[in-house]
């Protein structure tokens, strides 16, 4: 199959996946007010794809047939940034406002791809299933979701001590076709309108918790896998005012694995904890993606905050200006970042040409998130409590006085209320809170990033120069 058009994507998203919400089947996510505006953004990226004004920026050859960049691995340099081109392109799509659209998870493949050499070293048809995964996914260009967060367990014990073993998701049994697997994981970010998921811990598994220690992927349509989903934002929103929630919510959900078999062509680590513990190598894609992604959303934030306080006269106000520059700033840094860790690259194991990120870079794009949403909220205030709405323009009665009174000097009433309604929607709504979050913890808990920083930490010159300055004083 070429790289695939939206009516492909959607049409495979009518497959009798179990998708469950507030205690109700839906039996048809594409016909859903809950899915349909995000389905319909991603099948139209998909869309993209054949077009001859975006062709060449998101697909690519490789290896005799075309492919999307988001499933390239580049050889070298020059094809990183091509790659870059299409994440970037993704993004600015989306505004930065998905954080799990196809893109992300397609990079983590191509990291599962490069880790499949270090698979090798134990276990050889793992590795194989890897490179075979990486190959069915690329060449079909499916879109992809995760599960890595085991949640509602006692913390105060470890994983395989739980009252109730079935908490975590475990293998509980094998049969001809495959490994039996029962438990919960969480949270599968776009899982309801995916192809398919790749499922593994984000924590290491000890030695006596080999049953805990697996990572597959798996078709969402699987027998035994109930797809739960948080709040549907968009279910009975309005377009005019949650502009971004109608069109770009991904819907988390949990994963139930109701003794689901999972093929062993599917099975990229089994049972093996020490090999398992290594697996986060393959994020180095995603957090690639990620900070390309963040850079573009905030810069959506510094679009809106610009044009409101133009029309409100406040952008030569010295608060506004100082506020408006601390977005800059975060961008500015975020940049140069990214293209260190490009100037840094690296041939990983695979033979791919990788970024080096640090992350350091992670830390400060997530402090970069949480500034954006207060300076949004420093910038316009009580403006972000939306009241009037494009909506009540076609009202007889209100539009009138919606007309007159909520334009401002904004040269358009509506293209003004829509800009509100934008801004609020990035910082008030559950959507826009739920994005603030996400952000924040996507990659765990920040004080876990900042040990692993410590602990990746090897420049020995900052202690060996204060050191050496001591030893000296007694020659001045």
């Amino acid at each position: 199959m070429p790289i695939r058009r939206g009516a492909d994507y959607i049409k495979a998203l009518r497959d009798g996946r179990e998708v469950w919400h507030a205690g109700k089947r839906i039996p048809d996510v594409t016909a859903h007010s809950g899915f349909t505006g995000t389905i319909k953004t991603l099948a139209d990226m998909y869309d993209k794809q054949h077009t001859a004004e975006y062709r060449d920026i998101m697909t690519c050859d490789y290896e005799g047939e075309r492919i999307s960049y988001s499933y390239l691995p580049p050889k070298n340099h020059e094809e990183l940034l091509l790659k870059r081109r299409n994440i970037e392109f993704w993004a600015q799509q989306t505004f930065g406002q998905m954080g799990r659209y196809p893109e992300f998870v397609a990079e983590l493949v191509v990291g599962l791809r490069d880790w499949s050499h270090h698979i090798e070293k134990t276990n050889t048809q793992w590795a194989e299933n890897a490179r075979a995964y990486y190959r069915y996914v690329s060449r079909n260009d499916l879109c992809l979701t995760h599960a890595l967060t085991d949640q509602y367990y006692d913390r105060t014990k470890p994983v395989g001590k739980q009252a109730d073993p079935d908490l975590i998701l475990r293998v509980v049994g094998e049969t001809k076709e495959g490994a039996v697997v029962r438990g919960l994981r969480t949270l599968a970010t776009l899982a309801p309108i995916s192809d398919e998921v790749i499922v593994y811990p984000n924590r290491p598994r000890e030695p006596d918790e080999q049953d805990y220690a697996i990572a597959f992927a798996i078709p969402m349509n699987t027998k035994g896998l109930k797809i739960l989903c948080r709040d549907l934002y968009a279910e009975h929103a309005d377009p005019e005012r949650q502009p971004l929630t109608t069109r770009f919510d991904e819907v988390d959900a949990a994963l139930i694995f109701d003794d689901v078999i999972v093929p062993w062509e599917r099975m990229f680590v089994y049972k093996d904890p020490q090999l398992l513990s290594g697996i986060m190598y393959i994020h180095t894609w995603g957090q690639y993606s990620t900070m390309l992604r963040l850079v573009t959303k905030l810069e959506a934030f510094l679009g809106v905050a610009l044009l409101l306080t133009k029309y409100a006269k406040r952008n030569m106000l010295p608060p506004s200006q100082i506020l408006l520059s601390s977005l800059i700033q975060d961008i500015e840094i975020l940049r140069s970042c990214i293209q260190v860790g490009e100037s840094r690259g690296y041939r990983a194991a695979g033979g791919t040409w990788a970024p080096q990120l640090s992350s350091a870079y992670r830390i400060h794009s997530i402090e970069a998130s949480d500034r954006a949403e207060r300076t949004m909220e420093g910038l316009l205030t009580s403006t972000l409590m939306l009241s009037g709405g494009a909506s009540d323009l076609t009202s007889a009665d209100l539009g009138p006085f919606v007309e007159r009174y909520f334009r401002g000097g904004a040269p358009d009433t509506k293209e003004h209320l829509r800009l509100m309604a934008v801004a609020a929607d990035m910082v008030m709504t559950p959507f826009g809170k739920r994005s603030q979050l996400y952000e924040r913890l996507q990659s765990g808990e920040v004080d876990r990033t900042r040990q692993r920083l410590y602990s990746q930490f090897q420049d020995p010159a900052p202690a060996e120069r204060i050191m050496q300055f001591v030893k000296n004083m007694d020659k001045d």
